[in-house]
């Protein structure tokens, strides 16, 4: 069976993106546009990892990585971002140092992305 991966952005054509190409690389995505969902998810399936947006309107991403290093401390986590007002790079810094596994830029390379959700 393969493993399933949340996305998590409020941008529904990033979502549908990175959930096909997930799918392509043999995950199984659920697709999820708000924390709230994200954490009833997290509670009640066997999730393998996040993929997940760092500037999202009902709460940041860095936040809800603390959250699941908290609540989830082995769950495999993918941060993306595509900067918001000061570029994405201090932002996945940041997700690094919070204890994201992984960080990638937005647009998200197909290959970069399956092998950080792989490793």
């Amino acid at each position: 069976m393969s493993k399933l991966v949340c996305v998590v952005d409020d941008d529904e054509l990033v979502r549908a993106k990175i959930a096909h190409d997930l799918e392509a690389a043999g995950f199984r995505p659920l697709e999820i546009d708000d924390s709230r969902q994200l954490s009833k998810v997290l509670a009640e399936l066997p999730v393998h990892g996040v993929v997940l947006d760092l500037v999202m309107p009902d709460k940041d991403g860095v936040e809800l990585i603390s959250e699941i290093r908290r609540d989830w401390p082995g769950l495999r986590v993918v941060a993306i971002s595509g900067g918001g007002r000061i570029g994405p790079d201090l932002y996945l810094q940041i997700a690094r140092q919070m204890g994201a596994d992984a960080c990638l830029s937005k647009p998200v390379d197909p290959a970069a992305l399956a092998a950080a959700m792989a490793a």
